[in-house]
Order: C-alpha cells, then structure tokens, then sequence
C-alpha cells in the first residue's frame, strides 16, 4: 500500500524514523502483553496455583514437540501465591509502559510529519503561477494547507503503527490458541471457529468504502464553508455597505447544514463498524463455547481460549478502524496532492543565468498569450528604451494588466518572446529579474508588521536612515511620524489602520528604497480621491524619473506627462506614439480622453 498510492508521502517520515523505530518496539511490547497477559493468568497461573500438588507442579511453560519438548518454565517453588499475585499488575504495568511509550512517540514522529508537509506544501504554493490562484478560493488553499495536512500524519504514522501492532496483537493472541488447540486431540474442531475473521475482514471492507466516499463529501462541504466565511470576514465593510448579513448568514447557515447532514451519515458509518465486529466476534466466540464443550476442553482450556479469542478479535476491531481511517484520509491526501504535484509553470531553466542591475531596455517580440481558450494579447512586437514613461490605456479587458503581468515574468507567453536589455527573460534567473523590478499596485499589499519592516521590504538590507529617506521621498514621512509609535506602529492586517492613500505611499516609498530600473504602475491611483492622487502623483512623478516606467491607467490625468502612450483593443496594439499625437491618429483614444474630459468638467 505504501509503495503505491501514498509513495509520495513516504519521505516526511524520514527525520522520525528513530522515533517510530522506538515507538514500535514499545508496541511490540505492548501488544504481547495485552494479547498474552490475560490467557496465561487465567488458563495457566491460576489453575496451577489453586490445582493440587501435580497441578503445581507441572510447568507452565513447555516448549514446542520441534523444540524438543521440555519444560521451559515452573511455577516459583514456595512463591507460588506472591506469583499468582504480582503477575497481573506486572503484566499491566509492562503493557502500561509499552502503550505509554509507543503513543507518546508516535504522536511526537506526528507533529513531525505534519510541519514538514505543512512548509512543503507553503512553498511549492510560493513557486505556483498566479492562474493557479485564480482557480482556487483561499478559504479551499487554507483548508488544505492546515486541515488535509492532517491526513498524512493519520497515514504516515497513526494507521501505519496500527498496521504493524494490531497484527502483531492478533498474532500473539491467535498463536495462543492454535498452541492450546494442538496440544488437544480434537483442537482443530475450535480451530475451525476462526473463519469467521474472514467475515470481520470482508464487512469492514465494504463500511470503509461508503466512509471514503461520504468523507470526501464532508472535505468538500468544510472547505466551501471555509471559503464563504474567508470571503465575508474579507468583505466586512461591503456586506455591511449593501446589508448583506441576513443573506450572508443564510449562505453560512446552509453550507453549514449541509455539512451537518453529511457529517451525520459519515458518523453513521463510523460508528455502526465496531457493533459489527462485535456481533461478529460474538458469533464466533459462540460457536467456540459449543465446539469445546462438544470436544472434551476443560474449564481453564475453554476460558483461556475464549480470552485469547476475544483477544484475537480486539484488532480486527482496530484494524476496521483503520480501515475507515484510510478512507477518511484518502480524500485529504487527494486534495493536497493536486497542490504538491501542481506544475511550476513559470520555472528557471536548468542553466538559467545570472542578471545583474539592468538599464531597462524593453523588447517584445511576437507575444502572444492567453489564460484559456480565448487570446489576450495577439502579436504584439515593440521596443520600449530604457528610461522611457509608457501609459498603457484602452477599455476593459484590453490586455493592459497582462501586458505588465508578462515583464516581471508572472507568466509566460504563449508565442514570442520577451527580453531586457536583449536578455530572453526565460533563460535569465527570477529572482534576479524581479530585483530590477518595482510595483506599485491599485490595491498595495502591506503585511501585518511595522511601517518601517513594510517599507523595508523593498530592499531588506536597508538601513532606518534609508529607510526614512525613502518615507520621505514618497511624501509618507508627516503622517509616519504622527503616528503613536511612529516608523515602528503596526499597521493591521492588509494595512487596515491606514487610509487608502497613507497605504499607496508606504507602497511608494518601499519602490523608493528598491531603486529598480523598471516601474510598474498598475491603476496604482485609480481607489484614491482627487485631492489625493494629485498628492501622490507628485511622488510618483519622482518616483518615474530615470526609470523605464510602464502605467496602466483608466484615469488620464496620470499620464498627462508621459513620453509614450500605447493603445490596446482587443489584445491588439493600436495605436503607438505620443498623447498627442494617438489623440489625433486613433478614435479609440480620442473617445476615452474626450468621455473623461467631459466626466471631469
């Protein structure tokens, strides 16, 4: 099984194998005491402590007829009571040990397990395209990242051990009752009881299989719920706005009843197994109390069979158990696997070169790309030199974002290619690409930290005094200090302690403190007021200077000053050259400019 379907998951338990090396000796130990302790109490120590003087005398333990054949173990001679007395709680006690041990460890190796596939499964999504999050909600990514994580612990490590212990116990058990049977004439008689662990094997098969089903049903249910509350708890301001919370609260109420419903019949299943087995295990054990008194076993024969028995029956238990662990665990697994084997589609090539600080010269050469079966840009052949302000403008859904998304290599196109400085941006290292790159997005992302660790990441080895300059800069430095703590005030999850513009210009100032020859300025006013972005354009006119800046804008106030504007229709490049002159040479331009003068006035 291991070899097969979960080959993938077999190298998280490397860094723990010490650990369940230990913690399947333990229960080793554990399992023998458990499925011997009890039978050889009851059917050898007490009726030889209690027999008469033969019964004493007789040895508990003998060896095998292949073995030879003789005694290997007495009763302790004028001990007999004090031994009859500590062996129990010495059994319970080595099988105490043994359970304490083996959990303990095993839970250890767990956790273990369960970090390792958490960090993997984190940073192969730090290496996936962007698509591959337009295709998933986060509230599913999170469920997989933290709740399906758990299923390779259940795999790897709990059903693993119970794989190797239960057996190991029903071995011991049933070994005693085959030893007990062939020391008697008619023995294989109560032998014959045991087919009926074929029967346990067979049901528990057919139960596990209506809990994998049900169970990936309830994945499904958990993680559209996740992502109906990830999708409120992110839209707080909007669904208070329009009055959303009854709908809202609907929308929870039943994916959450639906989950209940599933939940239910999965517990259905669940917990009718083990009644089962017992019933099974009943049948059995029935038929073995007529078979001995049928066949001539003594009392102490026929209770000590039927405690192994029942002994041999505990793991069939278990191992049903198991059974419907695996089928709970397949689905989780299945969900983080469309995770780790995802392909990288945007990947360095194995000879991928270095690039150091660029002078920002831009080429295209027949690009040509799309996100399915639809094409966003078509063909499209430019040079942009370096230093040179590019406005990007045209209607909705032109291919203006995709034109941008492409120079930092967020995706590959499909035809063509792209190039710095006369560098194929696929044969030149990410990483060292992306270092000669700022952004400056519409929505600026800034992380639950300070406002001086939020600038700073734009060059992580910058020092405070850099730091404030380029806070200054950006014109972010009067509204920094004002605040309690000044650089160091936490600015909340997403920047939520800020104003709209307060955000743009940490934004700023961290394109500031990068200094990276090519700018990208996507709608990066567009959600601000006019008062504001006529303050923030003045930054980001300085910002411009020198770099090779490419602008999306919908607002043309921003690209009043730019030295290129480039048209888009359809994927297309239509018009090229100067505001003044696309305005006279392309209608398209003309009319957007002409409605947003006219917005204006």
């Amino acid at each position: 099984m291991f070899r097969g379907r979960y080959k993938l998951y077999l190298p998280y338990l490397k860094g723990s194998r010490t650990l369940l090396a230990l913690s399947l000796l333990a229960a080793i130990v554990f399992s023998a005491a458990n499925a011997l302790g009890l039978p050889f109490l009851v059917g050898k120590v007490l009726p030889a402590v209690f027999g008469d003087a033969a019964a004493r005398a007789a040895p508990l333990l003998t060896w095998p007829k292949w073995l030879g054949g003789q005694p290997a173990f007495y009763l302790p001679k004028g001990h007999e009571m004090a031994f009859a007395v500590a062996f129990l709680p010495v059994v319970m006690l080595i099988r105490g040990l043994g359970e304490f041990f083996s959990t303990y460890l095993l839970n250890l190796a767990g956790l273990r397990v369960i970090e390792a596939v958490r960090r993997d499964v984190f940073a192969k999504l730090q290496q996936l395209h962007l698509g591959f999050f337009g295709r998933l909600p986060v509230g599913d990514l999170l469920s997989r990242l933290i709740a399906d994580a758990n299923s390779v612990r259940l795999v790897l490590v709990d059903v693993s051990n119970d794989l190797i212990v239960q057996p190991l116990s029903m071995v011991f058990a049933l070994g005693y009752v085959v030893v007990i049977c062939f020391s008697h004439e008619k023995g294989y008689w109560f032998l014959a009881c045991l087919l009926v662990v074929p029967a346990a094997v067979f049901l528990v098969r057919g139960v596990g299989m209506r809990i994998q089903r049900r169970t990936r049903q309830g994945m499904e249910s958990a993680s559209d719920l996740n992502s109906i509350a990830v999708e409120n708890l992110q839209s707080a301001r909007e669904v208070r706005a329009y009055g959303l919370q009854e709908r809202e609260s609907k929308r929870f109420n039943q994916a959450s009843q639906e989950g209940l419903r599933i939940q239910g019949k999965l517990v259905r299943y669940e917990k009718a197994l083990s009644p089962m087995v017992e019933v099974t295990a009943a049948l059995g054990i029935s038929a073995a109390i007529a078979v001995g008194a049928m066949n001539g076993f003594t009392m102490e024969e026929l209770i000590s069979l039927i405690v192994a028995f029942y002994f041999a029956y505990g793991p069939i238990k278990r191992l049903g158990n198991v059974s419907s662990r695996l089928s709970m665990a397949a689905p989780g697994l299945v969900r983080l696997e469309e995770v780790i084997l995802a392909p990288i589609e945007v990947a360095d090539v194995s000879q991928a070169r270095a690039l150091a600080r660029v002078r920002g010269d831009l080429e295209m050469r027949g690009v040509s790309f799309s996100y399915g079966v639809d094409p966003v840009l078509l063909d499209v052949s430019l040079k942009i030199p370096a230093g040179q302000s590019v406005a990007l403008v045209g209607p909705s859904g032109a291919g203006k974002s995709t034109f941008v998304n492409l120079v930092p290599r967020f995706f590959d196109p499909q035809q063509g290619a792209i190039l710095v400085d006369g560098h194929d941006l696929r044969e030149v290292r990410q990483a060292d690409l992306r270092a000669n790159i700022a952004l400056v997005s519409q929505e600026p992302v800034l992380f639950n930290e300070s406002i001086l660790e939020n600038i700073r990441l734009g060059r992580p080895s910058a020092s405070d005094a850099e730091v404030r300059e380029a806070a200054r800069l950006a014109g972010a430095l009067e509204f920094i200090e004002a605040q309690p703590e000044g650089f160091l005030t936490k600015v909340g999850e997403r920047g939520g302690r800020l104003s709209g513009g307060q955000r743009q210009r940490v934004s700023i100032a961290r394109a500031f403190l990068k200094d990276a020859p090519i700018l990208i300025l996507d709608e990066a006013t567009s959600a601000l007021d006019t008062d504001t972005e006529r303050s923030i354009q003045q930054s980001l006119t300085l910002l411009m200077k020198g770099r090779t800046t490419l602008i999306v804008a919908h607002r043309f106030s921003t690209i009043r000053d730019v030295s290129r504007v480039l048209v888009f229709d359809g994927g297309r490049i239509v018009a090229d050259g100067t505001r003044e002159g696309v305005y006279a040479s392309s209608e398209l331009f003309r009319r957007l400019w002409d409605n947003q003068a006219k917005n204006l006035a």
